[in-house]
């Protein structure tokens, strides 16, 4: 979702353009594992929580074990005791298991039994024990769990542990100087993906040209409130521009989704930069006329639905992919909401009467696809990023034509930053 709320903190974020690496390409779980954030490789150590033996030994033994409902909390413990220390976040969702099988079997037994008050114990140590994990590696390794439920061809949302939401807790319990940072790692994750020689070029040009506007993003943070998305500070100017980024951690679908979405949201920056457009963050050349704006609604719409028809025509996508792709597909075409959008900001005092008055005029022009002139060029570059990490292959009739398109957009945007009668350096290259 895009209503222009979120940044970073600095204006120094490098910007460099790292080799190409001669490996293949690397799954999303793999990418998350080994993307050299030292904070994943935390030890994540749980004091205060019986051991198996202890357990048995506190609930009756081993005598008869195997009869009893005893047995489930058992094994949940085992699995937990199974896991690496470095798995923070898999050993939060072990331990909910353990409190889930502790508070079931007391339920079982009515609250009585020879193996109630132990089973209590336990399952407050797991209950105690989940608070003692560091909060961003917990974020950063259900990531990886739900990258790998991806890999494996599941759909993540059918996870009744729910590791999307767990992320999502995590990541609102850190400090917002903490949060920030974190945030900044993963936009370096995006800017590492052009390490990796099978990278389309179309996504290598798009990355670099996002990876050129991250010093204009000055403020990353939890929405708390807010929309989830870009939005134009209060005190930017023209010639200082600042953003702030408010990051949608709602990570259902792991670390491809959440490249996908600050990919998502640095191309409204670009754009806005390239096309010097209104705190509304429309992708419409500044002065264009009504007749423009409805001919390349009419391009985007019907480009859009060709893309629908590629998607639909292959076989090649699992049902997790589809959804998420036929998403992005309306999302990108909504009608009225470039109008909606001009109301809320005029009212909000971000734009003037007479700006409301353009866009209004300009949404009304693209007719019932006023979404193409606000999230076409987003959805584009965010799919690029889905489709890669996914591992789709390049020539598959949608990965094709959705290339060019991103094309077609990234040369829109490089001529309309490039000044009349003169030549444009591209994003992120010395001139």
């Amino acid at each position: 979702m895009r209503t222009h709320e979120v940044a970073g903190q600095t204006h120094d974020t490098p910007q460099v353009t790292p080799a190409r690496s001669r490996s293949g390409p690397r799954t999303p779980g793999a990418f998350q594992g080994t993307a050299g954030n030292a904070v994943v490789a935390q030890m994540v150590t749980v004091s205060r929580m019986m051991t198996e033996d202890q357990f048995k030994q506190g609930t009756g033994g081993t005598s008869r074990r195997d009869r009893s409902q005893i047995t489930k909390v058992d094994r949940a413990l085992a699995a937990f005791y199974a896991l690496p220390d470095t798995r923070a976040g898999a050993r939060l969702l072990a331990l909910k298991d353990i409190v889930r099988a502790c508070s079931d079997y007391v339920a079982h037994k009515g609250g009585a039994g020879s193996r109630v008050a132990g089973t209590n114990r336990l399952g407050d140590q797991a209950r105690a024990a989940q608070g003692q994990l560091d909060p961003e590696v917990v974020f950063r390794d259900l990531l990886t769990v739900i990258d790998r439920t991806m890999e494996e061809g599941k759909h993540p949302g059918l996870d009744l542990r729910d590791p999307a939401g767990e992320a999502l807790k995590a990541s609102q319990s850190l400090p917002a100087p903490r949060f920030d940072a974190m945030m900044r790692d993963f936009v370096r994750k995006l800017g590492a993906l052009r390490e990796d020689e099978t990278l389309p070029e179309e996504t290598r040009s798009v990355i670099g040209e996002l990876m050129a506007v991250v010093p204009l993003v000055t403020v990353m943070q939890y929405p708390d409130g807010a929309s989830g998305g870009m939005k134009l500070g209060p005190a930017a100017t023209a010639d200082d521009p600042a953003f702030t980024f408010n990051v949608d951690t709602q990570v259902r679908g792991g670390t491809s989704f959440l490249l996908g979405h600050i990919a998502h949201e640095l191309t409204h920056v670009a754009a806005h930069q390239a096309f010097g457009s209104s705190p509304v963050m429309e992708l419409v050349q500044s002065g264009a006329t009504d007749q423009e704006v409805a001919a390349l609604a009419e391009e985007r719409t019907r480009t859009l639905a060709h893309l629908k028809a590629d998607l639909a025509g292959s076989a090649e996508f699992d049902d997790f992919q589809q959804s998420m792709l036929d998403e992005k597909l309306v999302y990108g075409a909504q009608p009225e909401k470039l109008e909606l959008y001009a109301g809320s900001f005029e009212k909000a005092g971000k734009i003037t009467a007479a700006q409301k008055e353009r866009l209004i005029g300009w949404g009304k022009a693209a007719g019932n696809a006023s979404g193409t002139l606000v999230e076409y060029d987003t959805v584009l570059n965010q799919m690029l990023i889905y489709l890669h990490m996914w591992q789709i292959s390049q020539d598959n009739p949608f990965y094709v034509r959705l290339r060019a398109a991103a094309q077609a957009a990234f040369d829109r945007r490089s001529r309309a930053r490039r000044p009349a009668g003169g030549s444009e350096d591209q994003p992120g290259q010395p001139s």
